[in-house]
């Protein structure tokens, strides 16, 4: 059962919880100064709750009419409910409200349950980016990324870059 979500925009007394949660949702994810400095910048960081709290997160960031999902997590033991398709299509939502014709992302290369998401949401692999992310666990080695690209309206037809 998909349970029930409200969303809302992060404020500065929600970035404890939800720097936790990032750590939590995937340990060299974002800190509470990454969440902090988003907040300065005017960054997008939207909140996914419901009764027991901030569940997932995302943050967005524009520029001029493009926007890069530049993070997402759900908290663990509730992925695989829905939450990170919701959270996805309300950011995209908002992004696609101020005007954003284009929106990328990276997403690590073993990701692919990541990736299925993106994929749904009609992000499609533009590219990759060799030893781009940190290791997950010490002895492993550096991974890729994979970079997506959504249009916001599919009807719209552009030249490639």
């Amino acid at each position: 059962m998909t349970p029930a979500l409200t969303f809302r925009s992060a404020c500065p007394s929600d970035l404890e919880a939800l720097a936790q949660l990032a750590h939590r949702a995937e340990p060299t994810g974002w800190t509470l100064r990454n969440f902090q400095d988003a907040l300065k910048s005017g960054y997008d960081v939207l909140l996914a709750c419901s009764g027991e709290g901030i569940v997932g997160y995302s943050v967005t960031m524009m520029v001029v009419d493009e926007a890069e999902l530049l993070e997402i997590g759900v908290e663990p033991e509730r992925q695989g409910q829905g939450i990170g398709t919701r959270l996805l299509a309300a950011a995209l939502a908002r992004v696609t409200e101020r005007a954003a014709q284009r929106v990328h992302l990276e997403v690590r290369a073993g990701n692919v349950v990541a990736q299925k998401l993106y994929a749904s949401a009609g992000f499609t692999v533009v590219g990759r980016r060799k030893a781009y992310y940190r290791p997950l666990a010490a002895g492993q080695e550096r991974e890729d990324a994979l970079l997506m690209t959504r249009l916001t309206h599919p009807e719209i037809v552009r030249a490639p870059l």
